[in-house]
Parts: C-alpha cells; structure tokens; sequence
C-alpha cells in the first residue's frame, strides 16, 4: 500500500514538471542582444596599443629628464659645495674676531696702525665678495640647465637665502625712521597696522630722497651737514605730508621750527644695503672662466679685487663704505651697518651648520662649526 502511494507521487511530479516548465518559459523575459559588444572591445584593444606605447615612452622621457637635472643639479652643486663652505669659513674666522673675541678695532678707520686696519677692512670686503662670487658662480651655472625646481639645496637654499636677505633688506630701518618722526612730532603713527606702517615707512623714504637729493644717496651725514634753512624746509614738507598721510591737522611752523633738531636726528640714518641685483653684480665681478676645472667658474685674486673695490659703480661705492667706522663699543643707535653686520654673520654661521647636516659635512672643521654656532645664539 505503502509502495503504490509513492508511485502515484513520483508519477503525479513527473506529470506536472512540464507543464510548470512550459508555464515558466512562455513567462520568460526577452534577452536583449549585445552585438555590440565584440565591436568595442576591438575599438579599445586597437586603441589601448595605438595609446599605449605613446604615453609609457611619454612619461619614461619625462622621468628620464627629471632624472637627469636632478643629477645634473647635484653635481653642480657637489662642484660648488668646496669653495662655497671654504669662503664661508673664512668669514666666519673674521667674524670670530669681531663678534666673538671683539677684536673690532680695525673697523675704525682712525684706529692705529692705519695699513694693516685698512687691510683688514679690504680683507673682510674681498671675504665677502668672494662668497657673493661663488653664490653667483653656482647660480649661474644652475640657470644654464633646463628648467626645473632645484630640491637638493633645500635648507642649504634657506641660509643662502638669509645671506642676501642680510645684504640687501631694510625695512626696520623705514619703519623705524616713521615711528621716531611720528614721536618727534606727536603724530600717533604706530596706531596704524604693522603692514601699513611698512608701506608708509617706504612712502615716506622716497619722499626724503626726493627732498634731500642725490646729495643724501651718497654721504648719509648730508642732512646733518645741511643749512638750518634746509633743514626746516626738509622737516616742514616731510611733517606735511606725513599728517597728510595720518589724516593729520598740519603742524604749526612754530612747533616745525622748535623740532627741527630731533627730527633731522630721527631721520638720519647710516645704512649701507646690497640690494640683490648689486650682489649680483659684486658676483660678476669676481668671477672669471675655469677652463681647467670641472667649475666654470673660479674667484679673482686679491690684488684685482682692489681695483675692483676702486670702481665707480653706486653698488661698489656703497660696498666700500659698508663696513668703515662701525663702532661696536658704543653703538650708534641711527647706525643699521653693526645689525647688518651681526645678522650676516649669523646667515653665514647657518650656511656652515646646514652643510654639516649633508654629506659633504667633511668640508666643515669642527673648530668653525663651533664658532659658527656661537654666531647664530
């Protein structure tokens, strides 16, 4: 009984295992065509062996000249790393002297015996040309490669940055000549934002020029040696256009009149800044072709570097008198020349600290790297 039961069951499924199927295939859904599909394929193997080859030789070539300046760039570099850390310690032995043992006497140009103070004063002036010479040296021949960021300087391009940023800046030296005429004439001028202050600081320098001639460019004592009525004509349009500037009542002429002395004081400064394109030139200078180096380049001697120091150039006439009569015993306060100089020590002292990080840290002595981080504290 069993049995036949199951045998109706499996006879009773296999009945119905059409009908459900032919249920299920006349409900099927239509299967849309890809035809298109071998066409495409085709489109983009052809055009994937057409692009290909293209854009690897593309991305190797540019690879490939990347490569190359790096390496270019670097061997340069190596080339220059010698003379540049050698001149660099050299001036970091004199400014030992200056700073550090404060043997300093020789700045004056009064001070016995007068052949050996001048020698030392032109053998400092030649310290610096020299790594002026070598900074440009380097440049140049970078400048002579493809275009491209140079990487491997980097901080070593930081201090050499400082370096000419020490030449070359004075801003300090706008903004502080405004804030002491605002104080001489009551103005409020440091009320005003710093960057502001800057640019007025700037306005106000061309205005002076303008007033004082190109008498004040070459001789900074030229205000001081000014007649008095000079001097109150300079002070009287300086304070106008100064109150103008402030938004400012003018000032009464007696008032001008009774200040004159302070402010022909707060304006007279003694700066001698080597602007970026000048220490380019002084570069220029000193340098001459090396046909038997693997450096273009190489430095003049010293016995042309004095009649090069002789030049008529505004740049080498104030780079001869950048130095002279700075009085470190008792510093005058209108005279920018001893920061300038401090601060040229210390971007130096930082060339040599930075070289002792790379590997070329051999060039460095240790008794120069020691001096060199006394300079920078």
């Amino acid at each position: 009984m069993a049995c036949k039961q199951i045998l109706g069951y499996v006879t009773t499924s296999v009945i119905l295992v059409p009908s459900v199927a032919s249920s299920m295939t006349s409900a099927r859904v239509p299967v849309p065509s890809f035809w298109w599909v071998p066409i495409v394929a085709a489109f983009i193997g052809a055009a994937s062996a057409l692009v290909t080859p293209f854009v690897k030789d593309l991305f190797i070539q540019i690879w490939n000249e990347k490569r190359a300046r790096a390496v270019q760039q670097r061997e340069i570099f190596r080339n220059y790393a010698a003379p540049l850390s050698m001149s660099s310690e050299k001036l970091i032995w004199r400014f030992n002297e200056i700073f550090v043992a404060k043997r300093h006497q020789f700045l004056k140009t009064a001070t016995l015996p007068f052949v050996y103070n001048q020698y030392k004063r032109k053998s400092t002036l030649y310290r610096i040309a020299c790594l002026l010479g070598w900074l440009r040296a380097m440049n140049l021949e970078l400048s002579a490669l493809p275009r491209g960021p140079s990487r491997f300087l980097t901080p070593i391009s930081d201090a050499i940055g400082k370096v000419q940023s020490a030449l070359a800046d004075g801003p300090h030296v706008e903004v502080d000549r405004l804030d002491r005429l605002c104080a001489v004439w009551h103005l409020g001028g440091q009320i005003i934002e710093t960057e502001q202050r800057k640019q007025l600081g700037t306005r106000l320098e061309v205005k002076l020029y303008e007033l004082g001639g190109d008498e004040l460019k070459h001789d900074s004592e030229h205000l001081n040696k000014s007649s008095s009525e000079r001097k109150l004509n300079i002070c009287r349009e300086l304070s106008y256009f100064l109150c103008d500037e402030l938004h400012r009542a003018r000032l009464d002429d007696g008032v001008i009149s009774e200040t004159v002395n302070q402010a022909i004081s707060a304006m007279s400064y003694r700066e001698a800044l080597i602007y970026r394109d000048w220490q380019d030139a002084i570069g220029d200078a000193m340098l001459e072709l090396d046909p038997d180096s693997v450096r273009r380049y190489r430095i003049v001697g010293y016995e042309k570097f004095e009649s090069i120091l002789e030049g008529s150039s505004l740049w080498m006439e104030v780079f001869r008198g950048s130095i002279d009569d700075i009085d470190l015993d008792s510093i005058n306060p209108n005279d920018f020349r001893a920061k300038q100089l401090r601060d040229l020590a210390a971007s130096v002292a930082q060339i040599l600290i930075c070289f002792s990080q790379t590997d070329e840290r051999d060039l460095i002595s240790e008794d120069a790297l020691a001096v060199a981080r006394k300079l920078t504290t």
